[in-house]
């Protein structure tokens, strides 16, 4: 019972990584068409640049969870890199509950607040032009604390059965 939830669980995280994959070649397209409009038509929408910076946040708060079950994160690996496979999934367990689960809940519990406070306003962007409904932005915070919530099980999950 435990693989196939572990098994879920990952192909969940893989799916949010290839989501994020297109999103950066979505990101492209929309800078390339926003640098055409510009400076080869003189035509500026406001709407295209919130929307673009949009999509930047949002793949990079997609992609966080996917880099950490690839463990591509960065890190200062001084000691690290010369132990041996026990001591580092042991160290990444640790660093999992030490500092990977109080992130993850103050992700859930402030970015569901700063969510829900752009939504009740109607928050909208700043810019004359520029898109309405920030609150859409807002929920990929909340929205990281729960992939990083799956993630985070998947890889305890996966420590305590391999030990087994």
């Amino acid at each position: 019972m435990t693989r196939f939830i572990i098994k879920i669980l990952s192909t969940f995280s893989e799916k949010i990584g290839v989501i994020s994959s297109l999103l950066v070649l979505f990101l492209i397209l929309l800078v390339s068409v926003s640098v055409v409009l510009r400076y080869v038509f003189s035509i500026g929408f406001i709407w295209i640049q919130d929307l673009y910076i949009w999509i930047h946040a949002i793949f990079i708060l997609l992609g966080v969870s996917y880099t950490l079950k690839m463990d591509n994160h960065v890190r200062i690996d001084l000691l690290y890199r010369n132990f041996n496979k026990k001591k580092k999934n042991l160290i990444n367990l640790i660093g999992l509950i030490i500092f990977g689960i109080p992130l993850t809940y103050l992700l859930l519990v402030n970015g569901l607040d700063y969510f829900t406070r752009s939504y009740n306003v109607d928050e909208g962007s700043k810019e004359s032009g520029g898109l309405p409904n920030i609150y859409i932005l807002k929920f990929f915070i909340f929205f990281l604390g729960i992939l990083l919530l799956v993630e985070i099980c998947r890889q305890i999950l996966s420590y305590f059965n391999k030990n087994d």
